[in-house]
């Protein structure tokens, strides 16, 4: 017991002094942890405006997807669909984990990614993007950027998500 306690008398001051300075050296990484400034400790990201206009080159949609329009209304149904896959839906990884929960760009995962996921809070930029356009990212992809493809998602999925993106610009 004896031998215990000296242990525990060493570790525990031992800790301590470790806790402090990883909060002291640990810089951006702690923010998504809720320790940063405009940072929402269950957002899953950074609080702000992220970058708008957000200029991106990325590759264009065969025209025939490129010039589709979202079939779907924008029903509080839809929009309720939509937001529960952009949350947390969608796997293997939910979107919310690169955009961030308001879709700004800064989810957990962006201070990582080069260039950093899109902004669809920025009106000025997402207004340029058709809804073809975005139906063929999701599923397919952004080569040169860390937007995975998403191939398992139905057409009806897809959909819903360009509607919770485009209520997210407004």
């Amino acid at each position: 017991m004896r031998h215990f306690r000296r242990v525990l008398a060493t570790a525990l001051p031992l800790l301590f002094i470790i806790a402090i300075t990883g909060d002291l050296f640990a810089g951006p990484m702690m923010m998504r942890h809720g320790k940063g400034p405009g940072v929402h400790p269950h957002s899953m990201g950074f609080g702000g405006k992220g970058i708008c206009p957000q200029p991106r080159v990325t590759a264009q949609a065969p025209d025939d997807i490129y010039r589709l329009k979202n079939p779907l209304k924008p029903t509080q149904k839809n929009l309720d669909s939509g937001k529960s896959l952009f949350r947390r839906d969608v796997q293997p990884t939910a979107c919310k984990v690169c955009h961030g929960r308001t879709g700004n760009g800064m989810g957990m995962m962006a201070p990582g990614l080069n260039p950093s996921p899109r902004n669809f809070t920025c009106g000025e930029t997402m207004k340029e993007i058709p809804d073809g356009q975005m139906f063929w990212v999701i599923k397919n992809g952004s080569q040169g950027t860390g937007m995975p493809a998403y191939p398992e998602l139905t057409e009806n999925q897809v959909w819903l998500l360009v509607l919770h993106l485009r209520k997210l610009s407004q």
